[in-house]
């Protein structure tokens, strides 16, 4: 099969498995917005089955993720949050963009499903990693364990973007979505198949939603942030991704007190069965 014929079979699955087989509930949160919530209980009889909560990147869709739910599923409790930048999230009409808001959405999730902290993993990946580090850095959880993967030091966008959303209305986004794309394939994506997804998160985007939250973040970072953090920290490193630095990730791993790094290399496999096996066999020992 040629690459564009793969793109587009990949792109042209609609909806993922772990859409089909989880629960959906809009938690209402403490500004009157409400967030989407994917859920399914382990299939596995597990001495101790854990909850893990899952805090996509910026803009991330399911379908990026669902080999590794639909491997997570039988390990964990699981817990899909999708953080209020995305289409699913019905917003009050003052709602702030504010990481800490983020953070606090988190934190309010984990109240409506009365979740023991000391019986939860908090797994973010991106933007995600930014959201769980502010909780955790301001206290509002205390979990088992928290994974970042691939944490950046600040939200990822071509340069001339953070320039550019300050003047540009919502609705031109449609005719720059071409350059984000051409970005992506060029310099942004180790396979077609990454690349098909960041495509699709860019076809699926909510414009109005995406600009209020990065206009508040856009030069936003978050070193203090991370060092900050007190409680245990497993950061997997993504070395042969280009959307996401080594460098910069080691530099935070390194910042975080009580932290364990480990490489595995790519963003394919941290997107994979493979890493739930992975994060199962770690909590194990």
């Amino acid at each position: 099969m040629k690459k564009k014929e793969q793109d587009s079979v990949f792109l042209s699955k609609m909806e993922a498995d772990y859409e089909r087989i989880s629960e959906r509930k809009m938690v209402k949160v403490s500004d009157n917005s409400e967030i989407l919530v994917l859920h399914t209980k382990a299939l596995k009889s597990n001495n101790a089955v854990f909850n893990l909560i899952i805090v996509p990147g910026f803009a991330s869709i399911v379908l990026g993720w669902d080999d590794f739910l639909m491997g997570a599923k039988d390990y964990f409790n699981i817990y899909y949050l999708e953080t209020r930048e995305k289409k699913s999230s019905i917003l009050a009409k003052k709602s702030k963009y504010t990481v800490d808001r983020f953070s606090s959405d988190l934190n309010e999730v984990m109240a409506y499903f009365e979740l023991d902290s000391e019986n939860t993993i908090l797994f973010g990946s991106s933007f995600g990693a930014i959201v769980i580090a502010d909780a955790l850095f301001k206290k509002k959880i205390d979990p088992f364990l928290t994974v970042l993967v691939g944490p950046p030091e600040k939200i990822e966008m071509p340069p001339i973007f953070r320039y550019l959303l300050f003047i540009i209305p919502a609705f031109f986004y449609r005719l720059f979505a071409p350059i984000g794309k051409f970005w992506i394939k060029k310099s942004k994506s180790e396979s077609p198949e990454q690349a098909a997804k960041y495509i699709r998160v860019i076809d699926e985007g909510d414009a109005k939603k995406w600009k209020k939250t990065c206009v508040r973040l856009a030069f936003d970072k978050y070193w203090d942030t991370y060092a900050g953090i007190e409680s245990r920290v497993l950061v997997i490193d993504e070395s042969e991704d280009k959307l996401h630095r080594t460098k910069i990730t080691k530099k935070i791993a390194a910042s975080i007190k009580n932290s364990e790094l480990v490489d595995l290399k790519t963003n394919k496999f941290t997107h994979s069965a493979g890493l739930a096996d992975f994060l199962y066999e770690k909590i194990s020992q």
